[in-house]
């Protein structure tokens, strides 16, 4: 008896919290960006396997910041396993002057082995299919208005396709 109750009330109190937290979604902070990719420099085989570090610009489309410029470099290793490892290092500037630094840690949708070999060959031509991404990314500024970015991390989910040199990301505070 004590079993069923105790697995009721944990039922209970997972749909009531996981109720709270969809309807709090739409209101929990987050930000949409588009990226596009404007360089890329091979740095070659590292011990970790190969490595691009891609130059960015874009935009903040949607949430905080919008409207806000954005320049990053994503410092990218492909695994010997072919797990691509997101490192990213940016910043924002909106038109009204506030700045943001961004970290961003993750990863590449699912493994492609073989990926080392294949970015070697001189005729290699990344594939137009949009790749999944997700981490997490931590904010710094010195806005008021945005302090608590100092003090949180942001979960983060979007796509890359190489192809095009396009990235769709958006991240949301995972704070309570």
């Amino acid at each position: 008896m004590k079993a069923l109750l105790l697995a009721t009330a944990m039922g209970v109190l997972v749909a009531t919290w996981g109720t709270a937290i969809a309807d709090e979604a739409h209101t929990t902070p987050y930000m949409a960006m588009e990226v596009q990719i404007t360089g890329q420099d091979f740095i070659g085989l590292v011990p970790e396997g190969i490595r691009f570090d891609g130059h960015t610009k874009g935009v903040v489309t949607d949430g905080l910041l919008v409207g806000a410029s954005l320049t990053a470099v994503d410092y990218l290793p492909y695994r010997h396993d072919g797990v691509g490892v997101v490192d990213v290092r940016g910043f924002g500037v909106h038109p009204d002057g506030t700045t943001a630094a961004m970290t961003m840690k993750g990863f590449l949708g699912e493994p492609m082995p073989g990926m080392i070999e294949a970015m070697l060959d001189p005729a290699f031509e990344p594939p137009d299919v949009d790749f999944q991404i997700h981490g997490a990314a931590w904010f710094q500024t010195m806005a008021t208005q945005y302090a608590f970015l100092n003090h949180t991390v942001f979960g983060c989910a979007g796509t890359i396709n190489s192809a095009e040199g396009g990235v769709r990301i958006t991240c949301r505070s995972l704070a309570p």
